[in-house]
């Protein structure tokens, strides 16, 4: 089982679930990087790599799940976000807001194309493979973009850190701000555009419309991750949604769970609300956002379905 009670509701989508063609080929890429790449870093990273079950975690099906349609080539700096993305969170999990600047300032240096440095760990050479990945696929303003979205992810690790450090719980309110950011989704966003091909216009991609959706869709994932991993981070960790709830409004555990699951169905309602009733100052690049739009359904059902089908990090046995 993955949730601690097994009485509570799954988690439902309108959208469709379909697997990459590619998927055993991108999963035994990435477990190549894995052995020989992130093999470099540091012993504790590897005791983490061991505690949070890396072998297990199935990270190229999970890029499989979510990006569908893409492409081998496509999959390749796809995959190579997600690993890096599991990987930066785990092992950077405890470091102060000070540490995190710098990590975020060096980050973002190497996807704008600033030199690697000798002291660079291989996280900032993942980084710079992605980066020039991404370059042989997309523009460089859609690179800009995508910089953007990985800073953001950074400023909710910083924005998260004294409520980990000490264990405290933010508020919901507090919680559902910083999540939107920490929870590294707005990068996925950005790749759905590569997998497609190509990138919405800037004047496009900001509009409050499309802005609304791409938070929804941060807000989707961020709730169904919570779900998944409750058992996961119970006592060691304040960050999820369900526990959030748990501590703030003194409910069971069970009613907790049932109160994030009606957020993310309302989530979920808005989200095909919005899809359903775009603007009509979008014009001719109507066809565009549909298809943008249909590729972040594609997202969110593949997200849940790894989850449910293909990772072993957070499978554990139900004990009543």
């Amino acid at each position: 089982m993955t949730t601690i009670i097994s009485s509570v509701p799954g988690l439902k989508y309108p959208f469709p679930d379909l697997k990459n063609e590619h998927a055993d080929r991108i999963e035994a890429a990435t477990k190549t990087w894995l052995q020989n790449d992130y093999g470099s870093l540091p012993y504790d990273f590897q005791t983490k790599q061991k505690k949070y079950k890396y072998w297990e975690t199935n990270v190229g099906h999970m890029g499989a799940r979510m990006y569908p349609v893409a492409g081998y080539t496509q999959l390749i700096p796809i995959a190579r976000f997600l690993l890096w993305g599991l990987s930066n969170d785990d092992y950077y999990e405890d470091c102060t807001m000070s540490q995190l600047q710098a990590l975020r300032e060096r980050a973002v240096a190497i996807l704008k194309g600033y030199p690697l440095q000798a002291d660079d760990n291989e996280l900032f050479h993942q980084l710079h493979k992605q980066r020039n990945e991404m370059m042989a696929l997309m523009p460089a303003w859609w690179m800009a973009r995508y910089t953007l979205s990985i800073d953001r992810g950074f400023e909710g690790m910083q924005l998260e850190a004294p409520y980990k450090a000490t264990l405290q719980y933010p508020s919901v309110a507090d919680y559902m701000a910083i999540r939107e950011k920490a929870v590294l989704v707005y990068p996925l966003i950005d790749l759905v555009e590569l997998q497609i091909g190509t990138a919405l216009p800037d004047d496009i991609f900001y509009h409050p419309h499309i802005q609304r959706i791409n938070a929804l869709v941060c807000r989707i994932l961020a709730w169904c991750n919570d779900y998944f991993s409750v058992r996961k981070e119970r006592g060691k960790d304040v960050m999820n949604l369900i526990l959030v709830i748990e501590n703030e409004e003194k409910l069971s555990l069970e009613d907790a769970y049932r109160k994030a699951i009606a957020i993310h169905d309302q989530d979920v309602a808005e989200f095909i609300r919005l899809r359903d009733n775009l603007p009509a100052d979008f014009g001719n690049f109507k066809p565009a956002v549909d298809r943008f739009i249909h590729h972040l359904g594609l997202l969110i059902s593949g997200h849940k379905s790894w989850y449910e089908k293909d990772t072993l990090r957070y499978k554990v046995k139900h004990s009543n």
